[in-house]
């Protein structure tokens, strides 16, 4: 009998190997399948592999977070370094080098960095983005990542204070000196003057020649004595020069009011006087109005000696916080802007700017005052005004003779000089009851010395009235009264005082002698700060001085 199997068709062992691998994985998914023991395992390795895939980007992103605060805090620490106003180096380089330091370098092919900069402000923005392959987010195809920095820093200045000391004595007028001064200064006072920003610069223009004049409008805020009103010069001793700070308070000595050049005998009122008189070459202080400051420098003209310490004293006594009762009261007058209250600032403030800018075309030559017999009191000088406002038709007479407690005084009469003997000389003057004794002040504002001298000691000499010596004292009535080399000494010290005090100094030496020269390079605040010019150098050097303020670094 066949067996049944042996009918049946036969599998190739191979096949059959097969077939039972497949019928044995088949009935193991079945009896994994209906066994409860594993049920979590598929889910275990499926969990397993979405952590690993989360935990991977976590760590990409916590990598990409710590490279962002990275840059980010980088950028921060270049922003503020580079908008100090005391940082010399360029902003923009500046901030690239603080990426390279932090070998940020990556960053510096996507960086953005723009600086916005004025006479007192930096603003410094910087953006930057950096690109780093990726360490797990590849896997999901993101081979990179990108973080970005954006940061900003301002440093603003609110209270700029300069002081313009300008040369116009009787040297500036060679050459067109004085009008190539005034081009300059009137373009500086263009370029740092916002007439837009009320108070934020303000300029105290002090013109200076053997003198400094206050003016009737500054005047009115200090002391000055009172041996007359008719100019309004101060003069200071030596020792007021360790000092940046003039009292509003304290008196201050009033410069005699004469006139050492005209020989003219019929002046009624003298007309090259030593002190300007009315708003003429007066100091104007803490003006922000661009406008007034141009016109003032524009009607400056050149006379006279020269006085750089006079003019340095009273530019840094204009920034020393002292001065403020003055800028207040020039408020309340309306004379200064309210948005320049408080000025000038306290030197330690640190919003605070403080400049001076002086130039000479000289050197320090001797100062003079009226001699003490001449500069206060009564004159032997009487006059007779004959009732009237007419000054051309007053009468004088000068007392050659005092004889005290007698009535037997002579009195020269000037309208007769040509007269006879008895016509010029009589026992009362000239108008009798009607004449009355001149002051010192009046007489020195009405005549200059020399011709005070010629008029009433010429004649009365040569008739044996008065001595040689009193003709000479009264035709050279001034004296000396600080030399050129003392000069020297108290604009040195004033100088220092300034640096001293963080007042950044700009000298400017303007075809100036050796001597000039040398006390412009001892003022200035640096060698840097000094500029030696001729001719219409002088505006390059008044533009380099004020570009130079637009990115000015203070120093305290």
């Amino acid at each position: 009998m066949i067996g049944l199997r042996n009918l049946l068709p036969r599998v190739p062992a191979e096949k059959r190997k097969k077939s039972l691998l497949r019928s044995s994985v088949a009935s193991t998914v079945i009896r994994y399948a209906r066994g409860t023991d594993g049920n979590m395992s598929i889910f275990g390795m499926a969990g397993a592999f979405i952590m690993l895939v989360y935990g991977g980007i976590g760590i990409d992103m916590i990598y990409s977070e710590v490279e962002r605060t990275r840059l980010q805090n980088t950028l921060d620490r270049a922003v503020l370094a580079a908008a100090d106003l005391e940082q010399t180096i360029d902003p923009t380089l500046l901030v690239q080098d603080y990426l390279t330091k932090m070998n940020l370098e990556d960053a510096m092919a996507n960086v953005n960095i723009t600086v916005d900069s004025g006479l007192n402000f930096r603003t410094v923005t910087a953006q930057a983005q950096r690109t780093f392959d990726s360490n797990f987010l590849h896997l999901l195809g993101f081979d990179t990542l990108q973080s970005t920095g954006l940061a900003a820093a301002e440093e603003r200045i609110s209270n700029i204070e300069i002081s313009l000391i300008l040369d116009i004595s009787g040297s500036m007028g060679w050459n067109d000196k004085i009008e190539n001064l005034r081009t300059a200064a009137v373009e500086f006072v263009e370029t740092v003057i916002n007439n837009d920003d009320a108070g934020l610069t303000t300029i105290s223009i002090v013109p200076y020649n053997a003198t400094v004049s206050l003016g009737p409008t500054v005047s009115q805020h200090y002391t000055l004595t009172n041996e007359h009103t008719t100019s309004n010069c101060a003069i200071f001793p030596d020792s007021a020069f360790t000092s940046r700070a003039v009292s509003p308070t304290e008196a201050l000595q009033r410069l005699a009011h004469f006139d050492p050049y005209t020989l003219d005998e019929n002046t009624t009122v003298t007309p090259d006087s030593w002190c300007p008189t009315g708003t003429y070459g007066s100091v104007v202080a803490h003006s922000s109005d661009r406008d007034a400051l141009v016109a003032h420098i524009q009607s400056l003209s050149a006379g006279g000696n020269t006085a750089i310490d006079l003019g340095m004293k009273w530019g840094v006594a204009l920034l020393d916080p002292s001065a403020r009762p003055v800028v207040d009261g020039l408020i309340a007058d309306g004379h200064v802007v309210p948005e320049a209250a408080g000025r000038p600032a306290a030197y330690d403030a640190p919003d605070a700017l403080k400049i001076a800018v002086v130039m000479t075309d000289g050197m320090n030559t001797t100062q003079f005052d009226l001699a003490p017999e001449y500069k206060g009191g009564m004159s032997d000088i009487w006059i007779d005004d004959r009732g009237d406002n007419n000054a051309s038709n007053d009468r004088f007479s000068h007392r050659v003779r005092d004889l005290s407690g007698t009535s037997n005084d002579v009195y020269f009469w000037s309208r007769f000089e040509n007269n006879s003997w008895n016509d010029r000389y009589r026992t009362s003057p000239d108008g009798g009851n009607s004449a009355r004794r001149m002051s010192n002040a009046e007489v020195f504002a009405r005549w200059g010395t020399r011709a005070f001298g010629n008029k009433f000691f010429r004649r009365p000499y040569n008739d044996g009235w008065v001595s040689y010596n009193q003709y000479y004292n009264a035709y050279y009535s001034y004296v000396p009264i600080v030399s050129g080399a003392q000069a020297d000494d108290r604009l040195s010290t004033i100088c220092s005082q300034a640096r001293d005090a963080d007042i950044t100094v700009f000298a400017i030496g303007f075809e100036a002698p050796d001597e000039g020269q040398a006390a412009m390079r001892d003022c200035a605040s640096s060698p840097s700060h000094y500029f030696p010019v001729e001719g219409l150098e002088i505006s390059d050097a008044f533009q380099a001085i004020a570009r130079t303020i637009n990115q000015l670094r203070l120093t305290q």
